[in-house]
């Protein structure tokens, strides 16, 4: 049986889809490679309707939500062997992939420190020194920068969360207050859960910094503060090894900010835990 495509579905549902879905759908048909490297706010803008517009014309496709409609869409335009990564190709050499992984990272750091604002990073090291509690949200690898992050924090004295499990990461936001920061890591900035958290959290007067890609997201649309990073132009950012890359040099740099902003503290602390972590090292 030969599977429908995404253009052809839309097709086939335009006569049952609202007023609002027949306008995205049009402009998707119309821009269809474009939607593939857009998030859901700027297909949402493009488009000139509302995120829940969008979101709502992908599951009257049968979609479960705008990134399985774009997984779908994909399927139509990036051949197969492109999906682990559209820069390699099924031919490359070992040392061809090692030159093209390599370049990419190393592109991507650049691209994000020349598009970073050094007011808004010097803004949130000074949340993260003065916070009373730290909790991390995030999904997927994004979570597991929120680790790495959280393991740099404590070698200087710095105590946060994390939580691996959706459910107590919406808890732990519901528990936050005025003096807490709840920190929210999304490259595509439109992780449902991450979302919820940081919405939870906004209701409950904490502070709330987002970590986000360079275009406009949903997450960042409601955090105080957002810091943005590049990625390599692919259809599945948030997938990509370079975004990780790019996000960890950013909280590096945030967690050197906040230890240099009491560096005598930092340092009784470091020597502490180094102390403490000796004795499992030969």
């Amino acid at each position: 049986m030969v599977e429908i495509t995404c253009a052809e579905k839309i097709r086939s549902k335009m006569g049952s889809l609202t007023n609002t879905e027949q306008k995205i759908a049009e402009y998707v048909l119309n821009n269809y490679e474009k939607v593939l490297t857009s998030n859901i706010s700027e297909l949402s803008e493009n488009a000139e309707v509302s995120d829940a517009s969008v979101v709502r014309f992908c599951k009257s496709l049968g979609y479960k939500g705008y990134q399985d409609f774009k997984i779908s869409a994909a399927r139509d335009v990036l051949p197969k062997d492109r999906h682990f990564n559209p820069v390699l190709e099924k031919g490359d050499d070992d040392q061809t992939l090692c030159n093209k992984v390599f370049g990419t990272n190393i592109n991507v750091l650049r691209g994000t420190l020349a598009i970073l604002d050094i007011k808004k990073m010097a803004a949130v090291a000074e949340m993260l020194a003065e916070a009373k509690s730290i909790t991390f949200f995030g999904s997927g690898g994004s979570l597991l920068v929120g680790k790495d992050t959280q393991h740099k924090l404590l070698k200087i004295g710095i105590r946060s969360f994390v939580y691996e499990d959706a459910d107590m990461q919406l808890m732990a936001s519901a528990l936050l207050g005025p003096d807490d920061l709840a920190f929210c890591i999304s490259h595509s900035g439109s992780s449902s859960n991450v979302m919820k958290c940081m919405e939870i959290a906004k209701g409950k007067n904490a502070k709330t910094v987002a970590l986000v890609s360079q275009e406009k997201t949903p997450l960042s649309k409601l955090a105080d503060v957002s810091i943005f990073c590049a990625s390599e132009e692919t259809i599945f950012k948030s997938e990509a090894v370079s975004t990780r890359i790019a996000q960890l040099a950013i909280m590096d740099a945030l967690v050197a900010m906040a230890a240099f902003r009491d560096y005598d503290l930092s340092f009784q602390s470091i020597q502490e835990t180094r102390k403490a972590t000796s004795q499992n090292k030969f």
